[in-house]
């Protein structure tokens, strides 16, 4: 990290992307999680995604690790398994030492992260092309280079408003998504360590301890173990090569066998830490009880891009893929099939598109290496995985795999903007300009979305003040309305138990609720169907299996279970005028 610190002391100019990057990237994390006030609301306010996701990584901190087996914070009786918890165990351990996790969350380690970010950046730009103009690129598109569906919209609508939400993008809110950002700086460490000449049993664990904590952090993020494959098997076949041109048969043969060991060994090695973090984190046996997380669906996300109305829609080319469909497979079809593919890569890729035609010129040049190789197929990969998959719960999650895909092809970009620099043209100077201007609307378009005011949803004063009151209380379990989208129709404010279904009671009173957030339920693999069907029915036996009910008042009293059930072993021991605590007795 201090050859990065010392890089840029040397070549300051790449302050001039570096400063404003951080200020608007944390700019944008920053204002969640902090208490605000607008008008008469104050409370906790969450923009963007931090309303859900955010609320459920503070779950998992502040109640699945204070047992053992860890315990899953919406479910009670149910263990954690199935999920990518790295992150949230760090929180959780440094809300041990006093630090909030609430402040861990969103404000130190987004400030970590980008740093580190940063370092890891400018160390790969480095071995790829050790240029400050290049590296400069590198880090600029890698901050800012987002989709294309602004052009949609402008021809839509006459305007780029909100064109930063349609398409998931990991540009400017990478850290409203911790984990997949965590997972970047082992991924950037990765490509690092391959990126050596040589790579050596040293570098080999490196990479397998990286791999052990990035699968830690997002499952998806398993692209890189094919990538780390592919260049041990690209280094095999590199080195079986060179030795073919020994002309002592003998010599020969006992080179084939040491590459081949060394083959095995780095493989066996890489696959000792994939096998361990799978059996960690994910508890396969028990996941798959509920079915297969993945399902084989073809072209199932790339379809949308064409066959939605506010996107890209065809609605001609749609009704004659599916005329198509029903008569087997035949050029046209596929030739539809491809032009969509090209239509999601262009938007979804925005100026990386123009990276991803640049590998075949590079190819025809002979300027790529095994590292490069390892890359494109890597790359080739996550856009296989992310066409041909739907996941269970929420089927369009596997875009995911597709972030890594947009991560690796910023190398590409970058390539080809610095090589077209390097040409003295006016033409080609003002081709990169245009790129590099094409590339930040969707940041601009981020920045103002997540800057609205208020939050999308907030915790309101009278909420906190509960909450903090049921964190002081002894240990239980706690009953809390279940989620009705019809709570819209009539609270008109953005209070979070009205905005989307959450996690936030868990995570802000570190007490395990009976049931709640039913998302994650499902893409943890928990069997929750009777669990819900009591709940919605307001099954008075759920009293006998609870230690706390959290109500609220301004909900109808037909969401009330203490209203219908009235039972006599209860007694309120909370009440601000808006949230009613009831303590079950034993």
């Amino acid at each position: 990290m201090k050859s990065a610190f010392d890089y840029i002391r040397k070549h300051k100019l790449l302050l001039l992307i570096i400063l404003p990057a951080f200020f608007l990237y944390m700019l944008i994390i920053f204002p969640s999680g902090t208490f605000l006030c607008f008008k008469d609301a104050c409370g906790i306010n969450f923009w963007g995604v931090h309303g859900h996701d955010a609320i459920w990584h503070l779950a998992i901190a502040n109640v699945s690790f204070n047992k053992f087996p860890f315990i899953a914070p919406t479910f009670s009786g149910e263990n954690l398994y199935g999920y990518n918890y790295v992150l949230d165990f760090f929180i959780f351990l440094l809300s041990r030492i006093g630090i909030p996790s609430i402040i861990s969350y969103f404000k130190i380690f987004p400030v970590v992260w980008f740093i580190l970010f940063t370092c890891l950046l400018i160390i790969l730009g480095r071995k790829i092309k050790d240029n400050p103009k290049f590296v400069g690129i590198f880090l600029f598109f890698n901050y800012f280079a987002g989709s294309f569906y602004y052009l949609i919209k402008l021809y839509r609508e006459g305007s780029i408003n909100d064109s930063s939400t349609e398409l998931p993008q990991p540009v400017m809110i990478t850290m409203s998504n911790p984990p997949f950002a965590f997972s970047l700086l082992f991924l950037l460490w990765i490509l690092i360590l391959l990126k050596d000449k040589k790579i050596t049993f040293r570098n080999i664990l490196f990479i397998g301890i990286s791999i052990f904590f990035i699968l830690g952090l997002k499952f998806y993020s398993i692209v890189s173990v094919f990538l780390v494959i592919t260049f041990i098997f690209l280094n095999l076949f590199t080195s079986l090569r060179s030795s073919s041109q020994e002309r002592i048969k003998k010599k020969f043969l006992n080179m084939i066998r040491y590459e081949i060991k060394i083959f095995a060994l780095y493989s066996f090695t890489i696959g000792i830490f994939v096998v361990l973090a799978i059996l960690i984190f994910y508890d396969p046996i028990r996941s798959f009880k509920s079915g297969p997380v993945f399902g084989f669906a073809p072209f199932a996300l790339v379809h949308t891009i064409t066959e939605t109305p506010t996107m890209f829609y065809l609605q001609n080319m749609t009704d004659a893929r599916y005329y198509l469909m029903a008569h087997g497979i035949g050029p046209r079809l596929i030739g539809i099939e491809i032009l969509n593919l090209t239509i999601f890569l262009f938007f979804y890729l925005g100026t990386r598109f123009f990276g991803l035609l640049y590998i075949p010129i590079l190819l025809l040049k002979r300027k790529l290496d095994k590292f490069d190789f390892s890359v494109i197929l890597t790359i080739c990969f996550s856009i296989f995985l992310s066409v041909t998959l739907v996941q269970k719960a929420e089927w369009w999650n596997t875009i995911q795999f597709f972030y890594y895909a947009i991560f690796l092809l910023t190398i590409y970009l970058a390539k080809l903007t610095f090589d077209l620099t390097e040409n003295k043209k006016l033409l080609l100077n003002f081709i990169v300009l245009t790129v590099m201007f094409l590339s930040i609307p969707t940041t601009y378009d981020m920045i103002k979305f997540f800057l609205g005011i208020p939050g999308a949803a907030y915790i309101s004063k009278n909420e906190i003040d509960a909450l903090n009151f049921l964190k002081r209380q002894p240990d239980g379990i706690v009953l809390t309305p279940l989620y009705n989208k019809q709570w819209k129709n009539y609270i008109k404010t953005n209070e979070i138990y009205a905005y989307e279904d959450t996690a936030y009671v868990a995570a802000f009173s570190g007490k395990q609720e009976y049931l709640a957030n039913i998302l994650q339920l499902r893409l943890t693999g928990v069997s929750y169907e009777n669990r819900l069907r009591k709940v919605e029915k307001l099954d008075c036996s759920i009293l006998n299996e609870v230690n706390y009910v959290y109500e609220i008042s301004e909900l109808e009293n037909k969401d009330k279970i203490m209203i219908k059930c009235k039972p006599k072993n209860a007694k309120k021991i909370y009440d601000n005028g808006k949230i009613y605590i009831y303590s079950i007795m034993r």
